[in-house]
């Protein structure tokens, strides 16, 4: 009889089936959106006793369909999902499991759905299902009812060892990076790439060299600065420069896992900023959707380019010539591609304001798994411009629009 799991749930197969050897794992989904090609992937991380795999081999998707202790068989690749049954199985022969793998995680993703602007919120009716390869019978199930919005991947369930008996639980945990997000969790850092990290850390505390000394340092959220119009008699026009920097950081991963996820690509962060004029005109101004701006007319706000590497010396700028016609601006740091969170990127904003003073912020308390950072508050009250530092961590652009009532209608763009 087929147990069905809510998530969170549990099953244990030593007691419900004793006999039972080979498993079949079964994942299915559908596509909301018609006309539209997906290709979804299901794929299988075998982990030791600290939570990692042992090796490369141990991990089992369509470019690598057998496990290096021959206990699991991949289908293959279904890039349709058409059908209502299984898209993509998973074959597991308990006892042939190396007895170092502790844990079977699956997991399904979307190949490029970042690139693409697709995710599981365009997905209706997925399941994941567990039954006997032998006999077919079905023993438990857990249909995907929870809501998502930016995640590209899904931790579906995982098979687990606990007093020497094998046991299922439902996860149902979404990721907005892709097989990235797994890769990042599952892979054990060798010693080498552990001290590379560490040089890293060291070049980015030189970094700050760079900056004005006399600089303003923003330090925690809700920390401000105040310029006050009054005293710009001399040069009334006021204009402000918002810079946005990163290391530049390549993937040290090799082997199968630099294949899947193409290779050494370094972080490609995006500054962009949304914006409310006095006269109630609403807007974004960022690099996704080549949305760069004006200089000469409302609302007077220009992005100069897109730096999809972090290689360019002063990263990316945006040039607000007319803050007294603004009345708010929220600026954001978003990652396009390349890293999964801001944890290894260190970005920092810089703002040079043409009375000569100079505010610094860093992105210091990243979030894991959230790609979109509002990272700082420009608004014009009165007769004085406030700078605050928010940082704030959210899964997308909509997100963080809703949180501070922008009210801009969003569609998915691209570059």
């Amino acid at each position: 009889m087929e147990i069905e799991l809510n998530k969170g749930g549990r099953f244990n197969l030593s007691k419900e089936a004793p006999n039972l050897k080979k498993v079949a794992i079964g994942l299915g989904w559908q596509v909301n959106q018609a006309g539209q090609s997906y290709d979804i992937d299901a794929s299988v991380f075998m982990l030791g006793a600290d939570g990692k795999i042992p090796n490369d081999k141990y991990f089992v998707f369509y470019n690598n369909l057998h496990s290096l202790d021959g206990s699991l068989k991949h289908s293959g690749d279904n890039r349709t999902g058409e059908g209502n049954g299984d898209d993509e199985t998973i074959y597991v022969d308990l006892a042939k499991v190396n007895p170092a793998i502790q844990e079977i995680v699956f997991v399904v993703t979307i190949h490029e759905g970042q690139e693409k602007n697709q995710n599981f919120s365009q997905i209706k009716k997925a399941f994941i299902k567990i039954y006997n390869h032998e006999s077919k019978n079905s023993l438990a199930r857990y249909n995907l009812r929870e809501a998502f919005s930016q995640e590209t991947a899904l931790e579906f369930g995982h098979l687990y060892k606990k007093e020497n008996e094998w046991r299922f639980q439902a996860v149902g945990e979404g990721y907005s990076s892709g097989l990235q997000s797994f890769v990042d969790k599952y892979i054990t850092k060798t010693k080498q790439e552990k001290q590379k990290e560490d040089s890293k850390l060291t070049i980015y505390e030189n970094s700050h060299k760079n900056y004005n000394n006399m600089a303003i340092q923003l330090r925690k959220n809700g920390d401000s600065h105040n310029i006050d119009l009054k005293k710009l008699s001399d040069s009334p026009q006021l204009m402000i420069h918002v810079n946005l920097n990163w290391n530049r950081q390549e993937s040290n991963i090799g082997g199968l896992f630099k294949n899947i996820l193409g290779g050494n690509k370094a972080p490609d962060l995006d500054l962009g900023c949304m914006y409310q004029m006095v006269d109630g005109q609403k807007g974004v101004i960022q690099p996704l959707g080549n949305s760069f701006g004006s200089k000469t007319s409302s609302p007077y706000i220009i992005l100069d380019k897109d730096d999809r590497t972090g290689a360019a010396a002063n990263g990316e700028n945006i040039y607000i010539f007319r803050p007294d016609l603004i009345k708010r601006v929220m600026f954001f740091a978003f990652i396009y591609q390349g890293t999964p969170d801001f944890k290894s990127v260190h970005g920092r904003i810089f703002f040079k304001i043409s009375n000569g003073e100079e505010v610094f912020l860093e992105l210091n308390n990243p979030d894991s798994n959230r790609r979109f950072c509002a990272a700082a508050m420009i608004k014009t009250i009165k007769s004085e411009v406030i700078i605050t530092k928010e940082e704030k961590y959210f899964l997308g652009h909509e997100q963080a629009s809703k949180n501070y009532r922008f009210g801009i209608d969003w569609t998915a763009g691209s570059k």
